[in-house]
């Protein structure tokens, strides 16, 4: 027995030294292990400071070479625009982002809107485009252009743009665009027809125009026609309204009574021959009545002084059109700049098009008589020393939109039609605005 007890304390002996070993072992080990962190957490730290150090390095070469990505740009610019555009626009972008190039392609103005409403239906759309802005809100309707509200900064930069320009691309609370070049109405006057009546200068008011061209025996101010290009600034001047600020309703605003006041001051006018309408009255074209001398004044775009010097050695100059009542008045016209929801680069685009609508850019396609959009330009020296451009940008700050909406082409209608019944069928005023706004309501819910 006492042979066995001795076996059996050896091998309890044993077993124990052998714990006592590996329990030995276990302390070790992570003795090891924490020293190892301590030398990682040493060695984290340097390879952490060479990683920063590198990344850096990394990413400032990343950086310079950016991926490159292409933005083709579609347009209809006339020959010296585009010129100035690739000579003087393109050479600055491309000084300003090396990665991003821009493909420019001009497109036939005739065939430009089927084709655009034709590659929606292919998903063959450029990244950007300049547009007309009676074609942005249809655009959009189709689901064919982006909302740029949510890009970063950007309620914060439309406060730098006309009012006018700018609301040419709010549809449904949206902007779907942003105001490239504009153009608007200002007042086309001869003043030798002016001293013939007696006014040496240009007036201040219509007011005063309206108490002069009293003793004539013929008209003095002419309207081409009752459409909303040519008939819309009349209305608006005499304190006329189309629709709410949104452009969502009609009725209230269109068949106001000062609406109706409006359009019957201008029956008042043209049955005086204060004013006449060639598409009512069958007169000269007012082109040709203002330099022959036959009209004091009507109202144009920028366009009629190709040569101001030789208009001026006429008598004709710009001016701004005379308010009544306090107030001043002229249509927007003008193209858009936009961003197509098939473009795989939208932030890179909407950097395009916030340099396209920059100072420098603005001032120079103003070179080529494109005029600018931003509201401190008015006042730029380049602008105010110009007889015309500054006339015009002075002017724009009192324009207005024609109603943006995809159904721009029917409200015109509707419009056209009115003013007909009223100036040729001598329909009611006020019935005639009623039925007006209530038919623009339907196509402005559609």
């Amino acid at each position: 027995m006492s042979k066995k007890i001795t076996k059996l304390l050896s091998m309890f002996l044993t077993m124990l030294l052998i714990l006592t070993s590996l329990v030995g072992c276990g302390k070790k080990d992570t003795s090891e292990e924490n020293a190892t962190g301590n030398n990682d957490t040493s060695t984290n730290n340097t390879s952490t400071n060479s990683t920063t150090t590198n990344d850096t390095t990394t990413n400032d070469t990343a950086t310079n070479e950016k991926e490159q990505i292409t933005l083709t740009y579609w347009y209809t610019y006339g020959d010296g625009e585009e010129a100035q555009f690739k000579n003087v626009v393109l050479p600055m972008w491309e000084k300003e982002h090396p990665n991003i190039k821009i493909d420019p392609v001009r497109q036939d103005s005739s065939q430009y809107h089927q084709m655009i409403v034709t590659a929606f239906g292919t998903g063959q759309t450029p990244d950007v485009a300049r547009i007309d802005i009676v074609n942005t809100a249809s655009y959009a309707n189709q689901g064919g252009l982006v909302a740029l509200n949510n890009f970063d900064g950007f309620d914060t930069s439309k406060a730098e743009f006309l009012d006018g320009p700018l609301s040419t691309n709010l549809y449904k609370g949206s902007y779907y665009g942003l105001p490239l070049d504009t153009n608007c109405k200002a007042a086309v006057v001869n003043m030798n027809t002016l001293a013939s009546i007696g006014l040496n200068q240009v007036p201040a008011t219509l007011e005063e125009f309206i108490t002069a061209a009293e003793k004539s025996t013929t008209p003095l101010i002419s309207v081409s026609g009752v459409g909303d290009w040519d008939f819309y600034p009349y209305f608006w001047l005499f304190g006329g309204t189309l629709t709410d600020p949104e452009f969502k309703k009609a009725s209230g605003y269109l068949d106001s009574q000062a609406s109706i006041n409006a359009i019957n001051k201008l029956v008042e006018l043209n049955q005086k021959k204060i004013l006449t309408i060639k598409e009512v009255d069958g007169t000269a074209d007012a082109w040709d009545g203002i330099k022959t001398g036959e009209y004091a004044m009507f109202f144009e775009g920028p366009w009629f002084f190709g040569s101001y010097e030789e208009n001026l050695a006429q008598g004709i100059q710009a001016a701004q059109i005379p308010t009544y009542n306090g107030r001043s008045a002229s249509v927007v016209g003008g193209e858009n700049i936009v961003m197509f929801t098939t473009s795989k680069h939208q932030d890179a685009a909407y950097e395009f098009l916030k340099f396209m609508t920059s100072e420098e850019v603005q001032l120079a396609m103003l070179d080529v008589g494109q005029l600018p959009v931003l509201k401190s330009l008015v006042t730029n020296e380049k602008v105010t020393s110009n007889p015309v451009w500054s006339v015009y940008m002075k002017q724009l700050e009192t324009a207005s939109a024609r109603i943006p909406s995809p159904n721009h082409d029917e409200i015109s209608a509707v419009w056209s039609n009115a003013m007909t019944n009223i100036f040729i069928n001598k329909a009611d005023v006020k019935s005639e605005l009623q039925s007006a706004a209530a038919q623009i309501d339907e196509l402005l819910a559609q």
